[in-house]
C-alpha cells in the first residue's frame, strides 16, 4: 500500500465507514437517508476480537477479493453469522457495550443489511486495520539493548 492509500485509509478509519440498512417500517414512512450504521476504527481489544473471528473463518483476504458472485454467496451462506459478528465488533467498540448488545446488533445486521455490504465491510476492516506500525515498534524494542550505555554528543 503506498502512502496516499495509507493516508486515505487512516482518514476513513477516523471518520468511519457508513453501512446502509433497510429501515424498520411499522406505520410510518420515514426518509431513507438516515438509515446508516457507522463503523469506526476499533480499539486494541476489538482488534483482537476481530482477529479471532477472522482466523476462525479460515479464508484469506486474497481469496475473498477474487471470489465470483456465486462463491461469495456460498461464503455468506456458510459464514454469514461470523461476518455479522465481525462487523458488530467494529460497531460496538467498547468492552461492556459489546458484551451487552453484540447478539442484538449481529441479528439486526443479518436481517437488515444487504450481504454485499456486510462482506465489503469485512473486507474493508481486514484491509484497513493494518498493524505494521505495531510490528515496527516490536522490532525496534527487540533490537534495543537496555544494558548498553547511551552515549550522547
Amino acid at each position: 500500500m503506498n502512502k496516499e492509500e495509507f493516508r486515505t485509509s487512516e482518514i476513513l478509519l477516523d471518520l468511519g465507514v457508513a453501512i446502509p440498512f433497510r429501515p424498520l417500517r411499522f406505520f410510518s414512512k420515514k426518509k431513507e437517508g438516515k438509515n446508516k450504521v457507522v463503523i469506526r476504527r476499533p480499539y486494541m481489544g476489538g482488534l483482537l476480537r476481530i482477529a479471532r473471528i477472522y482466523l476462525s473463518i479460515g479464508v484469506t483476504y486474497e481469496e475473498l477479493k477474487n471470489y465470483s458472485p456465486d462463491e461469495a454467496m456460498a461464503f455468506m451462506a456458510e459464514h454469514g453469522e461470523k461476518v455479522s459478528e465481525l462487523v458488530t465488533c467494529a460497531i460496538l467498540r467498547g468492552y461492556f457495550s459489546y458484551l451487552l448488545f453484540h447478539k442484538i446488533v449481529g441479528w439486526f445486521l443479518r436481517w437488515r443489511v444487504h450481504p454485499i455490504f456486510l462482506m465489503e465491510a469485512m473486507i474493508q476492516l481486514q484491509q484497513l486495520t493494518d498493524l505494521t506500525p505495531f510490528w515496527n515498534i516490536i522490532r525496534l524494542a527487540e533490537r534495543m539493548n537496555l544494558l548498553q550505555p547511551r552515549l550522547s554528543h
